[in-house]
C-alpha cells in the first residue's frame, strides 16, 4: 500500500528513530542500533535516546560500512551516546548537547518518580499479602546480559514465574560483565547472579567465593528460565 500510493517520509528534516538494540563492545564503547524513521541522520548530530545522549561520532550501516548520514528506514549502528539507552526507546536529533541534557535530565527525574510509585504500590502489595498469607518467600536476581534487548526480556520471563508461594525478584540488571560491584549488591540483597552471554571478571568470580555469592551463566534463555523454576521449587 505504501508502495501504491508512493507514502513516503521527510528527508530534510533532524532524524527521529526508534532503538532497535544496545550493547557495550569492547574496543567500540557504547554501540546503540537504531531504526531511522524520518529525516537524516548526520555525523556530528546531537542525539538523544532515552536517557541516553551525546555526539553522533560514527554512522556503521549493515553492512558495516561506515557512513556520513542515514535516511529513513535505515537500520544503522551509532557510537557516541553517554549510555546505554533501552531497546524501544525513542531517538531524536536536537540543536545543542544542553537541550540534550535537559531533555535526559527531565526523563530521569520522571522514570524516577515513577519507580517511586512503583516502590510504594508495591511495599503495600507485599504487606497486605503478608497480612492475609504470611510469609512469602522471594528469589531475589541480579541479571547481567550482553544486550540491552535480551536483558529486559529476561527481566519479564523471570517476574512472570512467580507464584503465590514463591516470588520472583530482579534488584538489578544491566549490559556488560559482571563486576565486584554486581557480587557486592547480589551478597547485600542475597541475590542470584546470572550472566546471560557474559562472565564475571577475576575480581568478580574472587569476591564471588570470598561472600558465598552463586553464579551462574547461560547462553540459552529457556535453560536461564528452568533453573530459576527449579529453584523456586525447591
Amino acid at each position: 500500500t505504501a508502495e501504491i500510493l508512493e507514502f513516503s517520509a521527510a528527508i530534510d528534516a533532524p532524524a527521529h528513530g526508534t532503538v532497535l538494540e544496545a550493547r557495550l563492545e569492547k574496543g567500540r564503547g557504547k554501540v546503540t542500533t537504531i531504526l531511522v524513521q524520518s529525516g537524516t541522520l548526520n555525523k556530528g548530530d546531537i542525539m538523544i535516546a532515552g536517557f541516553e545522549y551525546g555526539k553522533v561520532k560514527q554512522i556503521v550501516s549493515d553492512k558495516g560500512k561506515v557512513l556520513k548520514s542515514a535516511t529513513p528506514s535505515m537500520p544503522v549502528e551509532v557510537l557516541g551516546l553517554s549510555g546505554v539507552p533501552n531497546s524501544g526507546d525513542e531517538v531524536l536529533v536536537v540543536d545543542s548537547e544542553r537541550k540534550a541534557r535537559e531533555v535526559a535530565d527531565f526523563r530521569k527525574a520522571k522514570d524516577r518518580e515513577a519507580q517511586l510509585q512503583k516502590q510504594q504500590a508495591l511495599k503495600m502489595e507485599n504487606f497486605l499479602i503478608k497480612m492475609e498469607e504470611g510469609e512469602v518467600s522471594t528469589v531475589n536476581v541480579l541479571l547481567k546480559a550482553d544486550v540491552r534487548g535480551s536483558a529486559q526480556a529476561l527481566i519479564e520471563a523471570l517476574e512472570e514465574l512467580s507464584t503465590d508461594e514463591v516470588r520472583v525478584k530482579v534488584v538489578s540488571s544491566g549490559v556488560g560483565g559482571i563486576n565486584s560491584t554486581d557480587i557486592t549488591l547480589a551478597a547485600t540483597s542475597n541475590a542470584l547472579v546470572l550472566g546471560f552471554n557474559v562472565r564475571a571478571d577475576a575480581v568478580a568470580r574472587k569476591t564471588a567465593d570470598n561472600e558465598g555469592v552463586r553464579v551462574e551463566y547461560y547462553s540459552i534463555i529457556y535453560n536461564l528460565i528452568d533453573d530459576v523454576k527449579a529453584i523456586m521449587s525447591g
